[in-house]
């Protein structure tokens, strides 16, 4: 019984991925920008959380400052803040690469019609087809 349900299943999943369609052009394009977007968001949240950050250890100094009777600060938030804002930068950082990737790869794919030759009757004839092309740059 568990053997033809996992018989099954694997099917099911062979018979999902045969009838999958390539990402086209439009597709890696279209991932780029709303991953462009994404690391912007990502890029000025992190800025705004490490400027607050900045503001609140400025804020903390000043109390020690002025209170010198006050022993203890502290500091947890603005470590909160500076971890928080590092994590949101490099995640843009990761989203800027990966949008880079995604737009080299809708440049590197097109359509493109290719000239093919063909004798008939003893004359050649010349026909085109469409080509789904793929640039490979070393």
């Amino acid at each position: 019984m568990k053997k033809k349900l996992l018989i099954n299943c694997v099917m099911l999943l062979f018979s999902f991925q045969c009838f999958s369609q390539p990402a086209g052009k439009t597709d890696y394009l279209q991932k780029s920008k709303n991953q462009k977007t994404a690391a912007f968001i990502l890029l000025g949240v992190g800025a705004a959380l490490d400027i607050g950050g900045i503001i609140t250890t400025i804020s903390n100094a000043n109390k020690q400052f002025d209170f010198p009777d006050v022993n203890k600060v502290n500091h947890s938030g603005e470590y909160a803040l500076y971890i928080a804002g590092t994590v949101c930068l490099m995640g843009s950082l990761t989203l800027f690469i990966l949008s880079k990737s995604n737009k080299n790869k809708a440049l590197s794919l097109g359509l493109d019609t290719k000239q093919f030759q063909q004798l008939k009757n003893g004359n050649l004839y010349t026909g085109s087809y469409p080509a789904l092309t793929l640039k490979i740059g070393f």
